[in-house]
Parts: C-alpha cells; structure tokens; sequence
C-alpha cells in the first residue's frame, strides 16, 4: 500500500503540474485549454486525496498522515529532480504510476 500511495501521489502532481500553463506549453507546444486543465486538476486532487487514504490504510490514520506527508515531498521532489531535464519523462512516469497504482494497492 505504500508504493501505492507513492504512486498516487506522484501522479497527482504531474497531473496538477501539467495543469499549468507553463509546464503544458512545454510539453506540446500550445497553450492549455480550459477542456484540459479542469480535468487534469480534478484528478490531481483527486490523486492526492487517494494517497492519503492509501497511507491511512496501511499505517492507520495517526502514522499515515506523517507518512503520506513524507511520500509528497519525496514524490515533489522526484518529479522536480526529472521534469527539469527530462519533461516527457516525467510525464510517462506520472501516467505510468497512475496506472500501476491500483496494481500496488491490490498486493
């Protein structure tokens, strides 16, 4: 449950980061529209809130919320480290683990 929630909330935010107008026009060279920014902050959010839960689950609610704080800043941090050099990988690594999280929660 913990990589699931390391997951989730690194997919949360690639997703809140590529809501952004700066960080969208780098990646495909347009500027964002209003049809693509609301859902990618809807599920940004919604990702995060998950990785909550995800933590609560594993650790219960006392540790799992000092824990979850943990894995954003670990999560932040990573996504940071890769979309400074690689932003086209940090947006695969952030579909990917939006993909695998469910596979984590589930062992």
């Amino acid at each position: 449950m913990t990589f699931a929630a390391f997951c989730l909330a690194y997919a949360g935010f690639a997703a809140l980061c590529l809501a952004m107008d700066r960080h969208y026009e780098d990646l495909f060279d347009r500027a964002i529209t209003r049809r693509h920014r609301v859902p990618l902050r809807w599920f940004g959010t919604l990702a995060l809130t998950l990785s909550l839960w995800a933590a609560a689950q594993a650790y219960g609610w006392s540790y799992g919320v000092i824990e979850w704080i943990g894995m954003l800043a670990l999560a932040g941090l990573a996504l940071i480290w890769i979309l400074t050099y690689r932003p086209r990988v940090a947006l695969g690594l952030g579909a990917g683990c939006a993909v695998a999280a469910p596979v984590f929660a589930m062992m």
